[in-house]
């Protein structure tokens, strides 16, 4: 697995700081906290990172101060700047004009926030993944008629089994999400395969990519995803 890559985030409040840590290693990214504008910006002078994350909440002069320092300066005027802060949008339309590339709106949306830092930190992976354990129905194609789905994104699947399928293949599946009665079919391609013994710490199987998904579906698996997440924090924005 890829190393992760390093977000620096800048919040005053210790839950908001350890609220935004826990989203960030949950989708695989390494969070480093500073409390104030200026030990962010100490912090983002003296180490490499590959976006900056703000908590919006600080007050507007400081904020605003500390994004004209970093565009100012030469060796991090380039560094991508993210600000999380409540809905406002003549506010949100002032920071992208100061030169901020993304502002979030709070609560955090993790498919939203994913995709921002997916984007400016050239992270790989489109869509964030959660470990399931979910059975899988397969109409075509495979010796077993159901295999373990062992995670899954909005994207798609891996599915485990030891005989996976060529790259290409596209075949038609069948799930039901965890607490949910409607079962999900859809056509997914085989994008990957690992044989048995190829990385010890990952399953042998292979990787599907949803072909057909409709927006209902894919707004189902976001929200599961979402709550496997982040379900277990509690966490107030105006904090």
């Amino acid at each position: 697995m890829s190393e992760k890559k390093r977000v620096l985030v800048v919040c005053h409040s210790a839950a908001g700081q350890m609220y935004i840590g826990i989203l960030l290693n949950r989708i695989w990214y390494a969070p480093v906290l500073a409390k104030t504008s200026e030990d962010g910006i100490r912090l983002a002078r003296q180490n490499s990172f590959s976006v900056i994350l703000f908590d919006g909440d600080m007050p507007g002069s400081e904020l605003l101060s500390a994004i004209t320092l970093l565009k100012s300066d030469p060796s991090l005027r380039d560094l991508p700047l993210v600000v999380s802060m409540a809905d406002d949008p003549a506010k949100s339309g002032s920071l992208l004009a100061q030169g901020c590339s993304a502002v979030l709106t709070k609560p955090l949306d993790l498919a939203m926030l994913y995709g921002v830092l997916q984007r400016l930190s050239g992270q790989p992976r489109s869509t964030h993944r959660v470990p399931v354990k979910i059975r899988v129905e397969i109409e075509e194609g495979t010796p077993e008629k159901a295999l373990t789905c062992v995670n899954l994104s909005e994207g798609g699947l891996y599915l485990r089994t030891f005989a996976p399928l060529p790259e290409g293949t596209v075949i038609h599946v069948k799930f039901t999400l965890p607490h949910d009665t409607e079962a999900i079919k859809l056509s997914a391609e085989v994008i990957r395969t690992l044989p048995l013994a190829v990385q010890l710490e990952t399953d042998p199987g292979m990787g599907l990519r949803f072909v057909d998904a409709s927006e209902g579906v894919l707004m189902k698996i976001r929200n599961y995803i979402q709550w496997e997440m982040t379900g277990d924090l509690e966490w107030k924005p105006d904090i």
